[in-house]
Parts: structure tokens; C-alpha cells; sequence
């Protein structure tokens, strides 16, 4: 959150008074602080709490594994699935992919009951491998994901689709430039990382530093 509230919110904040700009055609000091940025992404859970989202200890709220619709599981290979099944529409499909009757499983939102439906998901997750639960999810509005180790990521068949993930010429995989522009597409250096300190003597002598100095 401090990231996203500091520099996330910074650069919101140049480019709003950059629009507002155009209608005043006056500039104007933007005045952006990481704890008030942070508190202001933050303001899902300031406000859940008042309706009952976010109002119970660490671990037992909507988005900190306390759902049944939002967690991981553990799949037959010893692997796990994502799932992130939150709007009634993804549940339906959640339910189904897993093959489940949602007549005889509680209400998504009954609190009281998700310990159970966590313990329903986790034996019926547990009873495929994740390539037999990707096969099924595939393709749906499920929210189901397979949960993949990071040199795995770039091979992973939506990124290579996308293009997320390039090589540089040492061979090192970096992830695309994004969003990705229409018109004006960044095009990423494919060259190597520099060293630590390769081009201090270069820069110093730009800045008129003599090479004695």
C-alpha cells in the first residue's frame, strides 16, 4: 500500500492537474504524502467495516482468507489453485467447475458457515491435480487460477499470448512494459542490466568531473 499510495498516487496527481490545466491554464503545487496516499487506497477497508467485511480478527475477513471464495488451495500433486470467485456470477461458476450442488452448500455470504464450505472446498480441491482443476477452469468465470512458480511465469500460455515477458540479450526474462499503447508502444531495451558502478566514471565526466577527480 505505501507504494502504490506514494508514487501511484503522485503520478495520479501530476497527471489530474495536467488535465485540470487545460481548462484553468493555471498550474498548482500537488501535495502527495505515503500515508495519507496509502490510507487513501486503502479505503475499501475503512469502509467495509461498517458493513460487516472487514469487521473480524486477521484471517477471518472477506479478503484476508476468511472466505471460502477467496483463497488457495491444495490440488492432488501437492500443487495449489487461486481462487477468487467474489461476485455471485463468479461463485456460479466456481461452484459448477468444482461440481458441487449449491443447494445443499450454505449461502456465499453466510459467515458463520465458511469454516465448513472451506473445509468442502479443500477436500474437493485435493482430489484433482492443478492441471486437471486448469483444464476444467479454463476458458470460464470461475476466477480459478493455477498458482505458478515465478520461472514458470513467462512460459505461462496467456502470458506468451500476451507478450507479457521478453529476453535481453543475456538471456534474462523481464517482464513488458505496461499498459501497452496502441499508436505509441514502448519498445524495451533488449540489452543487459548494468553492472554496479560501470558507468560512474562516465556520468561523473558528463557532470564536468575530470578523470584525476
Amino acid at each position: 500500500l505505501f507504494r502504490s499510495g506514494g508514487g501511484l498516487i503522485c503520478a495520479m496527481g501530476i497527471i489530474m492537474a495536467l488535465y485540470e490545466r487545460t481548462k484553468s491554464g493555471q498550474g498548482q503545487v500537488i501535495d502527495t504524502s505515503m500515508v495519507e496516499g496509502a490510507a487513501y487506497v486503502g479505503s475499501f477497508l475503512w469502509k467495509s467495516q461498517n458493513i460487516g467485511l472487514w469487521n473480524r480478527p486477521r484471517g477471518e475477513n472477506l479478503l484476508d482468507s476468511g472466505a471460502p471464495f477467496y483463497e488457495t488451495y491444495k490440488t492432488l500433486d501437492g500443487k495449489f489453485m487461486a481462487v477468487g470467485a467474489l461476485e455471485p456470477q463468479f461463485y456460479k461458476e466456481l461452484i459448477k467447475g468444482l461440481d458441487l450442488d449449491s443447494d445443499k452448500l450454505p449461502s456465499q455470504m453466510s459467515f458463520s458457515d465458511w469454516d465448513e464450505m472451506k473445509k468442502i472446498f479443500e477436500n474437493t480441491f485435493s482430489k484433482k491435480t492443478q492441471a486437471e482443476w486448469c483444464k476444467i477452469f479454463d476458458g470460464t468465470d470461475a476466477c480459478v487460477m493455477p498458482v505458478v512458480p515465478l520461472d514458470d511465469v513467462s512460459e505461462h500460455p496467456h502470458n506468451k499470448d500476451r507478450g507479457s515477458f521478453f529476453k535481453n540479450d543475456m538471456e534474462e526474462i523481464s517482464p513488458r512494459p505496461a499498459p501497452v499503447f496502441s499508436r505509441t508502444p514502448a519498445t524495451p531495451s533488449t540489452r543487459r542490466d548494468p553492472l554496479i558502478g560501470e558507468h560512474t566514471e562516465e556520468i561523473l565526466l558528463e557532470y564536468g568531473f575530470r578523470s584525476e577527480e
